[in-house]
């Protein structure tokens, strides 16, 4: 199937990059949690190939934060992405990176 859901991890020199594929949803939340709990800041999650999230997606971004006190980067989201994350409130708690090929600082 074309649009399953899949998780990339890329180390960077001073960052990692997070790749995400398909929708964010209870499946690939569950996932990702034990394999970003052991990731230390800074993250990007690049969401390019990310079509949708649900609320479990944005507690597992939101629970990224409460743990490292540091804001994930979310690169490329979509605008149905951002405003679920605004009426979440935890586009509060992201830095949102425009299409970028290396991270900035804040």
């Amino acid at each position: 199937m074309s649009n399953e859901n899949s998780i990339r991890i890329a180390r960077q020199a001073d960052h990692t990059v997070i790749t995400l594929q398909g929708v964010m949803d209870q499946e690939l939340s569950g996932n990702l949690v034990p394999l970003i709990s052991k990731v230390a800041p800074p993250i990007v999650f690049d969401l390019r190939q990310v079509s949708y999230i649900t609320a479990a997606g944005s507690r597992v971004i939101l629970g990224y934060y409460q743990s490292f006190g540091v804001k994930p980067v979310l690169r490329n989201a979509n605008p149905s992405i951002i405003e679920l994350l605004d009426l979440t409130g935890t586009l509060n708690y992201v830095s949102l990176a425009e299409d970028e090929p290396t991270m900035t600082a804040n």
